[in-house]
């Protein structure tokens, strides 16, 4: 009997994937993480929008590339533009955060 109820175990786990194992980054998580990239100032909203532009050279279908958009200031009334990022995520995780001159 516990044989069984093993077998049935390790074939669910199989069938429906592991349930301790890490789910994809979402919008949510690049943002925070975007948040924490700004030094000597109170972020105070990060918003992030994944590129969906056709480029040149397509990037592999795991990989994604999101910009992000920073405001600084401690309350709306007071806030500023802060710095600008690119994303990316590959597989899943978040591989690069890179800061983006302003234009």
């Amino acid at each position: 009997m516990l044989v069984v109820a093993a077998v049935i175990g390790v074939g669910a786990s199989l069938a429906l994937g592991n349930p301790f194992a890490k789910d994809s980054v979402t919008k949510t998580d690049i943002e925070h993480a975007v948040a924490k990239k700004v030094h000597g100032a109170r972020v105070n909203l990060t918003l992030c929008n994944q590129v969906a532009v056709p480029s040149q050279t397509p990037q592999p279908k795991s990989q994604q590339t999101w910009t992000c958009d920073t405001y600084l200031g401690q309350s709306l009334a007071t806030q500023r533009n802060g710095p600008s990022y690119e994303v990316v995520v590959d597989d899943g995780d978040i591989k690069s955060i890179r800061r983006v001159p302003p234009v």
